[in-house]
C-alpha cells in the first residue's frame, strides 16, 4: 500500500495499538527464530513493509521506528534505551551538509510506536501503547541541539578522529556504538586509524523526555530555552555558561539576596543553580527539560578551605538482580550494563562552590565533564564486574553494634567509583528500602534477629564517584 501523508500513516499506526504481540505473529504469520528485534518487524508488518537495509524512509515519506519504554519504582515513565536512527557512513558524512544529509533524508519524519518492556511479563504478551508523529522541524529549538550535535560529529571526522567519537560529546543527536559485532570497524577519510561502526541516535534521555512531554502529557519540567533563537548561534553549553558567568566570584549570601531566597533548607545552593538559570527556584536540579534531554545530570558539588570536595556523588540506586545478569558489554561490544550505558551517555555538570572560611561560601564556577573512554573499560569495569562477582557468589555481611558492613568495593579502593547505601535509611529485610539479593548473603556471624537481618535482602546501594576523582575533574576551578 502506499502512503500519500504523514497524516495517512499516523492513522494507520493509531490501528496496532493494544494488539499483543502473540497476536500480532498469528496474524502475519510470522517466524520469530530468536529475533531481538521482533516488535520492530512487526510495526514494519503492520504496514505491509518488506525488511530491507534501503537507504530512504521506511514508507518512502516516513521511516518507522518501535522503541520500548519502562517504568520507574516512583511510577514515572522513562526510555529504556536511546532510538538508533540509521549508521553514519564516515566517508559520505564530511561532504554532506546538514540540510540534506542522509540523516535528514531519512528520519525527519518519524513515526514511533511505544510499548512497555515490562520483565515480569511475557514478552507474548507485550503490546504497542501509543503512538506518535514525531516531525524534527516541528519543535525549532531542539532541531538547533540536534544540527550542532551533527556538526560536531561531522568535525570529528573531517579532523580524522572519528575513532574518538562518544555519545556524551553531543547533546541530543549522539553517535552511539552499532557493530554486527567486536570487530565492526569501518574506515575514515582522513585517518588510517579504523574506527568503531557508529549510528547517529538520539539519547535516552531525549526519548524520555518526549515521551513524558508529547505522548503521555507529563508538563513538569521547565525549560532554560525560551526560544529557539537563543541556541541559533550558540551550543547548550555555552548559553549555560553564560548564563553562570556573571555570578562567579559571588558568595552564598550575595546570590540569595539577589534571587531572593531566604531558605535555610539543604538545598539551598540548588535553588540558586535553577535561580541563574532563570527557572523557578523552588523545583528540583533536575526537573529541567534540557538537561533531561542531553542526558546532563547536575551537581552542586561543595568544596573546603583545602580544595577538598565535603561528599562523594552518587549515582542512581541499581537493582542487585539486574545487576547480575548483565554485561558490561553485549556480544557485539556495544554498551550493556546500566552503569555502562549512564556514563557513556551522560554529560556532568558540576557547580562548584568553595568554602573560604566558617562563615564564607563563593560561586568558583562550572564544569562539563565527560567520562574518558580509558576510565570506562579500565577502571570503573573493573569495580562493576568486583561488585557483579561479589553479588552472585553472596555479598559478606557483619554486624558490628548497630551498624552492618559489607564487602562491595570502597571508596578507600581508590576506584573512581565506590557502593555505598543510596540512602541514610538501612534495610536487611523486605521493603522500600532493602533490595532482594541475587544469591542469599554471607554474614561472617548470623545476627540473633534474623527477622531484622535476612539474608535475602540488602539496603539499596548506588555507585559513587569518590571524592578524590572529583577533585581532579574540577581543579582548575580552584
Amino acid at each position: 500500500m502506499t502512503y500519500l501523508s504523514i497524516e495517512e500513516v499516523h492513522e494507520k499506526a493509531k490501528g496496532i495499538r493494544n494488539i499483543k504481540q502473540k497476536d500480532l505473529i498469528e496474524r502475519f504469520n510470522y517466524s520469530v527464530n530468536g529475533n531481538k528485534n521482533l516488535m520492530g518487524d512487526l510495526f514494519e508488518e503492520w504496514f505491509g513493509k518488506p525488511k530491507d537495509s534501503d537507504s530512504s524512509p521506511d514508507l518512502g515519506l516516513v521511516e518507522l521506528k518501535a522503541t520500548p519504554f519502562k517504568r520507574l519504582k516512583s511510577g514515572k515513565i522513562s526510555a529504556k534505551e536511546r532510538l538508533v536512527l540509521n549508521i553514519i557512513n564516515y566517508e559520505n558524512l564530511v561532504n554532506e551538509s546538514f540540510d540534506s544529509s542522509h540523516l535528514i533524508q531519512k528520519n525527519k519524519n518519524l513515526e514511533l510506536a511505544f510499548y512497555e518492556a515490562n520483565p515480569e511479563v511475557s514478552k507474548s504478551e507485550w503490546f504497542f501503547q501509543e503512538v506518535f508523529s514525531y516531525q524534527m522541524q516541528q519543535y525549532p529549538a531542539d532541531f538547533e541541539i540536534i544540527k550542532k550535535d551533527w556538526h560536531i560529529i561531522q568535525e570529528y571526522v573531517k579532523a580524522g578522529k572519528a575513532h574518538e567519537l562518544s555519545e556524551s560529546l553531543t547533546d541530543y543527536l549522539s553517535a552511539c556504538t552499532k557493530g554486527a559485532n567486536r570487530k565492526s570497524v569501518r574506515s575514515q577519510p582522513f585517518s588510517d586509524i579504523k574506527a568503531k561502526q557508529r549510528a547517529f541516535s538520539f539519547k535516552s534521555g531525549f526519548m524520555t523526555n518526549l515521551l513524558r512531554q508529547y505522548v503521555f502529557n507529563d508538563n513538569s519540567n521547565e525549560s532554560i530555552i525560551k526560544n529557539a533563537s537563543e541556541v541559533k548561534n550558540k551550543s547548550l553549553e555555552e548559553l549555560i555558561k553564560d548564563k553562570f558567568a556573571p555570578y562567579v566570584g559571588k558568595s552564598q549570601k550575595e546570590l540569595q539576596e539577589i534571587f531572593e531566597i531566604n531558605s535555610t533548607s539543604k538545598s539551598i545552593r540548588n535553588m540558586i543553580v535553577r535561580a541563574i538559570l532563570g527557572l523557578n527556584k523552588n523545583s528540583k536540579l533536575d526537573k529541567i527539560a534540557e538537561f533531561e534531554k542531553a542526558s546532563i545530570v547536575p551537581k552542586t558539588i561543595l568544596v573546603d578551605e583545602k580544595n577538598n570536595p565535603t561528599e562523594h556523588m552518587s549515582f542512581p540506586e541499581f537493582n542487585f538482580q539486574e545487576l547480575v545478569t548483565q554485561n558490561w558489554t553485549d556480544k557485539n561490544g556495544n554498551p550493556e550494563a546500566d552503569l555502562h550505558n549512564y556514563l557513556i551517555e551522560s554529560k556532568f555538570l558540576f557547580v562548584v562552590f568553595k568554602k573560604i572560611d566558617k562563615s564564607t561560601i563563593i560561586l568558583k564556577g562550572i564544569e562539563f565533564y565527560n567520562v574518558p573512554q580509558y576510565d570506562l573499560d579500565t577502571t570503573i569495569k573493573k569495580a562493576w564486574l568486583d561488585t557483579k562477582c561479589k553479588l552472585q557468589e553472596g555479598v559478606q555481611l557483619e554486624l558490628r553494634g548497630q551498624r552492618v558492613h559489607n564487602n562491595l568495593i570502597k571508596a578507600t579502593d581508590k576506584s573512581i567509583i565506590h557502593v555505598r547505601p543510596h540512602s541514610g535509611l538501612s534495610s536487611y529485610q523486605n521493603n522500600e528500602y532493602a533490595n532482594k539479593l541475587p544469591t542469599l548473603a554471607k554474614w561472617i556471624k548470623t545476627p540473633e534477629d534474623n527477622q531484622k537481618y535476612t539474608g535475602n535482602y540488602m539496603t539499596t546501594q548506588s555507585f559513587w564517584f569518590n571524592k578524590s576523582y572529583i577533585k581532579q575533574i574540577i581543579s582548575d576551578l580552584l
